[in-house]
């Protein structure tokens, strides 16, 4: 039989036809994808007069944009990256990408790494309106809160890979210039062959370390007063220096060295101040540590917020590695998989490396120059309060109960009350699934209760446990919570100064509860909230707060739960008023940044229709001007709107969810449908969605645009039967969409989930053939091999999620054998009659890919259409911009196309890719 080959370009040209007869719009074809804009990134300046933000195709070169409020105006910075304002706000300092043309054609030429273009820095002082831009800059800092001074650092110029392999063999790290920096001045201090360096949070002193290589590494390092100008070495010694860290005052420095020679190294902490030389505060010698213990490597060294305390890991003295005498053939290489070990052995080997570098936490009591070890091997987790201030801490020992992690969730702790002076520790809780925390001041344990679902205070002092919540008669859990497991609670934003109140959620308002239960609780939003199906939550714009400031309106985030419009209101903490209204809208606000120093604001919000770009007003969103224009061609394309449907599911139960449909809608038509659902999703009815490829699931904007109507309906669980709730909300809500709309093509609908919605979509088809096509990406498809199996990103059990999170069977497969049958869509593959298309790729850590293989064997065997998608040594999502993406996203809509728009079925579909023309042809090309 003679066959035609009409190629992509053809299938566009036909798409692009369908649109010119809508008002001259087009619908997006993949040739969008890469010019479409991202904006990554945005921050106003600390008095409110400067915005950036930073606006990235999804392939290709950038710009950074300064905006100025009081011209109302920007500057373009073409491949402008990773910005930050001075302190003072004086001026814009950012990195520059090389020319991405430029860097992809040496990478063709072969072009080794260390000869590709390097960036550079760019720093635009406001004043003068000058951009000065320095080459070759790997990383900078600028000061937290004060000073004009920054500091940069080079790429270290090009050296042999035999050098540089030699040093890290040796653990040395790279060395280039340093540069402090100061573009008012446009003055410059330049010191070569530095490895690490460290800015003071105040900008008035400046750290960094210099490393002399000769016949062995000597490290000097220096302390540059910025006030002063004046450059200071405080330590000198043979040996490898690290970790560096200044205080917050700028008056003191630590940090940790090795003498040892060999690649493991034994390292020492070291501490100085201004008023005096370097000591050395611990060493493997030091009594305060473990025996044969000494500072960690890998260990975070930092200061409290006051200064008075000095943060650093301890660990076990490194074993130096055994001489190798074996070949690799020689070698025995056995993972041995015991009863008795607390994790299995993947999880271990997953934990591997972070096992090697774990620290132990202690600290270094300055003013009376004593070290107290805080957590040890099992007490391993220590949490200071109060950014270090405080003189108790929390501390958690999961270790009895890890065994438990494969099949119960949350996991179980024992928490311990750990005093920071001394080192001593009080068993608070034992075997607690609740998390727990220290209140802001220190005087109170507080968690919320899984077992009876209230909020409870600790008072440390008098020993007193106090119920803050029984007597309230509405629910702090989750309501909308299915899984075999307690619910979570909606949590709490924190406390007030002193530890005076503690602030909760329920589903819509926000309470305030004493925990020294002298105080009825009091509603502070009035219960406003849930009388206008409005759910409010605490924001805090000041970055450095440590407490809720009860002198001032709270900011509250809202969110109409029916309406799904959000915006932002004021209350006040005692509750004595109803919420005030800022702005409401049919939109969805991002979180929105405060300046540090004024009332100006920045945020973003987005609809469907509307991309998220950069707003400016002040605190009460008033005289709000929209400053980016990221998409401007997006006014060339048909694009679509958002309605939100309810039907009723077969429980009885009220569901909803969203129907997207496309500009040039025409109600007298009849329209293919896509169905796709992930759980909850109707709360997302006013995002936008960029048109991209696909890392896993059909885009909606691109469909919509393309001539269909697509469905996103919620799904509620009933415990035991996962794949039944989902047929029965997923085909009742299509099923009235059919009935109570004349536009829908009954016999052109298609279905496609991801992962736990892969699953749903290949256990669905298994109970239906009202679907014409259907695609489901890593899928479990027999929960009786997968619930024994592992995840292989984290090595863990897959027994948990059977049992009391996801898949929601609620029990064992000894203890419910015919729960995991029914549930598993392979043992009714026979009734499958719906073409699927699966993608399962062979390095997915989440669903192991022999889940996907056995659904496809089993339709194979019983010659039902269906493929299968492999991207070789891809994760359970495609990875973003990877080729894997677009090439997902086209074969999806050309499967979806010839099943949906009776579209000519592509070659891949037709004749598949034998194995001898693998990377040799991608079989786009439609078969007439």
């Amino acid at each position: 039989m003679l066959k035609k080959y009409f190629t992509i370009v053809v299938l566009f040209c036909a798409v692009y036809s369908f649109g010119f007869g809508q008002n001259n719009k087009k619908p997006l074809d993949f040739s969008v994808y890469d010019r479409w804009k991202y904006i990554e990134d945005q921050s106003i300046s600390g008095d409110g007069e400067w915005v950036f933000y930073e606006v990235n195709p999804y392939k290709g070169d950038g710009n950074l944009y300064l905006w100025s409020a009081e011209e109302s105006d920007r500057e373009v910075f073409p491949r402008g990256y990773n910005a930050s304002f001075s302190p003072g706000s004086e001026y814009l300092v950012f990195k520059i990408k090389p020319f991405r043309d430029t860097v992809r054609q040496m990478k063709l030429d072969k072009t080794p790494d260390r000869k590709l273009p390097k960036d550079s820095l760019g720093i635009f002082v406001f004043d003068e309106k000058r951009l000065i831009t320095k080459e070759r800059v790997r990383s900078y800092q600028v000061a937290e809160k004060a000073s004009q001074w920054m500091v940069y650092q080079h790429e270290k110029e090009t050296e042999e890979d035999t050098t540089k392999t030699e040093k890290a063999g040796k653990g040395i790290p790279e060395t280039s210039d340093l540069v402090i920096f100061h573009p008012g001045k446009d003055k410059e201090y330049v010191y070569p062959n530095i490895s690490e360096y460290a800015i003071s949070e105040q900008g008035d002193l400046i750290s960094f370390i210099h490393l002399r290589e000769n016949d062995s590494v000597q490290s000097q390092i220096f302390v540059f007063d910025t006030q002063k100008e004046e450059l200071d070495s405080i330590f000198l010694r043979n040996g490898l220096s690290k970790n560096l860290t200044l205080d917050h005052s700028g008056d003191q420095v630590a940090f940790i060295h090795s003498e040892d020679t060999a690649k493991t190294k034994v390292y020492s902490l070291y501490y100085w101040s201004k008023a005096g030389k370097p000591s050395l505060i611990v060493d493997t010698l030091n009594s305060s540590i473990p025996d044969k213990w000494t500072v960690g490597e890998h260990g975070r060294v930092y200061f409290s917020e006051n200064d008075e305390r000095l943060f650093f890991g301890t660990a076990p003295m490194p074993e130096p590695a055994p001489e190798d005498t074996l070949l690799e053939e020689e070698k025995v290489k056995l993972d041995l998989w015991s009863w008795k070990d607390p994790l299995l052995q993947p999880q271990q080997l997953d934990n591997l490396e972070r096992e090697k570098k774990r620290t132990y936490l202690a600290v270094y009591h300055i003013d009376d120059n004593r070290v107290v070890q805080l957590a040890d091997e099992k007490v391993r987790q220590v949490s200071p309060i109060l950014k270090g201030n405080g003189d108790v801490a929390i501390g958690i020992n999961r270790q009895p109960y890890q065994k438990r992690i494969s099949w119960e969730w949350p996991n179980y702790k024992d928490v311990y009350l750990v005093n920071v002076n001394t080192g001593d520790r009080e068993l608070i809780k034992k075997e607690i699934q609740s998390r727990i925390d220290i209140s802001t001041g220190g005087r109170y344990f507080y968690w919320y209760s899984y077992a009876d679902s209230n909020w409870y205070a600790h008072e440390i002092k008098k020993d007193i446990t106090r119920n803050l919540t029984g007597n309230l008669k509405v629910n702090f859990y989750n309501e909308d919570h299915d899984y075999p497991n307690d619910p979570y609670p909606y949590g709490s934003p924190g406390w007030t100064e002193d530890d005076e109140y503690l602030l909760v959620y329920d589903r819509f308002d926000l309470w305030r509860l004493d925990p020294a239960g002298e105080e009825a609780a009091e509603n502070i939003t009035r219960g406003y909230g849930r009388s206008q199906d409005i759910q409010f939550r605490y924001l805090e714009l000041d970055e450095e707060a440590q407490f809720i400031n009860k002198k001032k309106d709270l900011f509250l985030r809202a969110f109409n739960k029916g309406t799904k419009a959000s915006g932002f209101y004021t209350a006040g903490i005692n509750g004595n008023r109803r919420p005030e209204k800022l702005v409401m809208e049919d939109s969805y606000f991002y979180i929105p940044e405060k300046a540090r120093e004024s009332e100006q604001m920045i945020w973003r919000k987005s609809t469907f229709r509307e991309f998220p770009d950069v707003w400016y007003g002040d605190i009460g969103f008033d005289e709000a001007q929209k400053i980016s224009n990221a998409n401007p061609q997006q006014k060339n394309y048909i694009w679509g709107n958002v309605e939100k449907v309810e039907w009723v599911a077969p429980n009885g139960k009220k569901a909803e969810g969203l129907l997207y449909k496309p500009d040039n809608f025409d109600p007298d038509k009849q329209y293919p449908m896509m169905v796709y659902f992930y759980r909850l999703s109707s709360d997302r009815m006013h995002r936008y969605y960029h048109p991209k490829p696909s890392r896993s699931v059909v885009n909606p904007t691109f469909y919509v645009s393309n001539g269909y109507l697509f469905f996103v309906p919620n799904i509620r669980y009933e415990i035991g039967y996962p794949g039944e709730s989902a047929f029965n909300y997923v085909s009742s809500g299509t099923l009235s969409l059919v009935n109570s709309r004349s536009y829908i093509d009954k016999d052109r609908i298609g279905i496609q989930g991801q992962s736990w919605g892969g699953y749903q979509v290949a256990h669905i088809i298994t109970k239906t053939d009202m679907f014409a096509a259907a695609s489901a990406g890593a899928p479990v498809s027999n929960m009786t091999s997968a619930y024994g199996g592992i995840r292989w990103g984290s090595g863990m059990s897959r027994m948990f999620q059977y049992e009391e999170t996801q898949s929601r069977i609620g029990g064992t497969l000894w203890e419910k054998p015919l729960h995991y049958i029914r549930n598993s869509p392979v043992f009714y593959a026979p009734r499958v009659n719906t073409p699927l298309l699966i993608r399962h790729n062979d390095n997915d850590g989440a669903v192991p890919w022999y889940q996907g293989i056995e659904y496809f064997v089993a339709l194979r065997r019983l010659q039902k259409p269906v493929w299968m998608l492999n991207y070789n040594g891809a994760p359970h999502n495609e990875k973003a911009k990877s080729p894997n993406s677009r090439d997902l996203s086209i074969r999806m809509k050309q499967f979806f196309d010839h099943y949906l728009k009776d579209q000519p079925a592509p070659v891949w579909m037709k004749e598949g890719i034998p194995a001898v023309k693998k990377g040799k042809t991608k079989g786009y090309e439609l078969v007439d």
